[in-house]
């Protein structure tokens, strides 16, 4: 039988997004996640480009975006027909996904599924959140990964998945 996280790891789709996923569970060794000071580009190597961090503020209440790659720059960078105040990380969903890893302290996956990000909704997009820990009980940051395709390309995941 295969260890849970093997799971996890299969249900994604993005190479990328497990190769993330394979560097942070080495750096987590067990934990709930390593240190932010922990994690260096090197561990990313050529998935650099589609990950982020964030640093959880008043135990979740909030989100500070740490670095963003530059492909997440990318897309979150708004159209011509975007709105003036589109956000970069903060919307809605992402809310709502953020404060669930957190809660439950274990990687999160969500996706594929259409995007609908103003000015990218033909897109799918796939997206791994996994936690930082600085004191190794709470979850004081968050490493995230995200890739996109056009859209039609993938079969989708309307659940978030959470690691065992």
């Amino acid at each position: 039988m295969s260890p849970p996280d093997d799971n996890f790891a299969r249900a994604l789709t993005s190479e990328t997004l497990r190769s993330v996923h394979a560097a942070w569970k080495n750096l987590a060794a067990g934990r709930i996640g390593p240190r932010r000071s922990e994690l260096k580009p090197g561990h990313l190597r050529r998935a650099t480009p589609f990950t982020f961090t964030l640093d959880v503020l008043e135990g979740g209440k909030d989100f500070r975006l740490g670095f963003a790659g530059d492909r997440v720059v990318q897309f979150f960078t708004p159209s011509p027909s975007a709105p003036a105040d589109s956000n970069l990380v903060f919307f809605e969903e992402a809310k709502a996904l953020i404060r669930c890893c957190i809660g439950a302290r274990k990687p999160l996956a969500s996706g594929p599924k259409p995007t609908r990000y103003a000015g990218k909704e033909h897109l799918e997009r796939e997206v791994l959140l996994l936690p930082l820990s600085d004191d190794g009980v709470t979850v004081t940051g968050l490493l995230g990964a995200l890739e996109t395709w056009r859209l039609g390309t993938h079969p989708h995941s309307t659940v978030p998945v959470l690691a065992d």
